[in-house]
């Protein structure tokens, strides 16, 4: 999938908002409490601070846009990753990642309650821009195993749509679960590892590369380079996610 496909993507999104917002003379704004600000509780043990600003539109309809941040530190669950990354030449325990993202979504409200009460399904768009260390094994001279750190980021732009179920609480403060929000798209970056390396180290890099290249599922690196500097990739391909499992407490106003 390529940026054309996402500028498009974002295009019939604005489009869908917009004429929404136009035709959400229904809502009272004058007697009508019609916004609310959430935050992504379970996401704060992850070292995530994700906040969600949703307004009512009309009857049935809202629109939401969210905002994530995790500051640059170790990988949650380094077991789980390990064998979802399954290469042993990856120092999962020394990789360290942060991100910044942001996702507007257009929401259904499938109840009689209607908005902002009870299930529904959002179409989104969501970028996401991702900092890593990633640590990768090779071997030195003299037969040492040395560690080259790639330091670099991607953006990423995916598409999906989100099922959940928002709750009134009282008057003021609301309960909305994200049940599951598969989405798909691509993504784009350069890292870097800048070291001095050998002619035998530069060969050794080469082989680890490759085999990360050749291993991965799909293919997202899109080229590499060793010289006697350094080691650098390339990444370029898809790039999927569930957004899932979010529990958001939020303020009515």
């Amino acid at each position: 999938m390529k940026y054309t496909s996402f500028k498009l993507l974002i295009t019939g999104f604005i489009i869908l908002v917009s004429s929404s917002a136009l035709n959400a003379q229904a809502v009272d704004t004058v007697n009508s409490k019609i916004n609310i600000i959430k935050i992504n509780v379970p996401a704060l043990f992850l070292k995530n601070i994700s906040f969600q600003y949703e307004r009512k539109l009309s009857r049935k309809n809202s629109f939401a846009i969210a905002f994530r941040f995790r500051p640059k530190s170790s990988m949650p669950f380094q077991s789980t990753i390990e064998k979802i990354i399954d290469q042993p030449n990856v120092r999962v325990d020394l990789f360290k990642v942060g991100n910044f993202g942001i996702t507007p979504e257009y929401r259904f409200y499938l109840g009689k309650k209607g908005s902002p009460t009870g299930f529904y399904i959002a179409p989104f768009i969501s970028y996401n821009h991702y900092q890593a260390d990633i640590p990768i094994y090779y071997d030195g001279d003299n037969q040492q195993i040395k560690t080259g750190v790639f330091e670099g980021s991607t953006n990423s732009f995916t598409g999906g749509f989100q099922l959940g179920a928002q709750w009134k609480l009282n008057d003021k403060f609301y309960l909305d679960w994200w049940i599951v929000g598969p989405n798909y798209g691509t993504s784009k970056g350069d890292f870097v590892c800048t070291t001095p390396l050998s002619d035998d180290e530069q060969a050794n890099m080469f082989f680890q590369l490759f085999k990360i290249t050749e291993g991965m599922s799909p293919k997202i690196i899109k080229s590499f380079d060793v010289t006697a500097n350094g080691a650098s990739f390339k990444v370029d391909g898809p790039w999927g996610g569930i957004r899932a499992m979010g529990i958001n407490i939020g303020y009515r106003f």
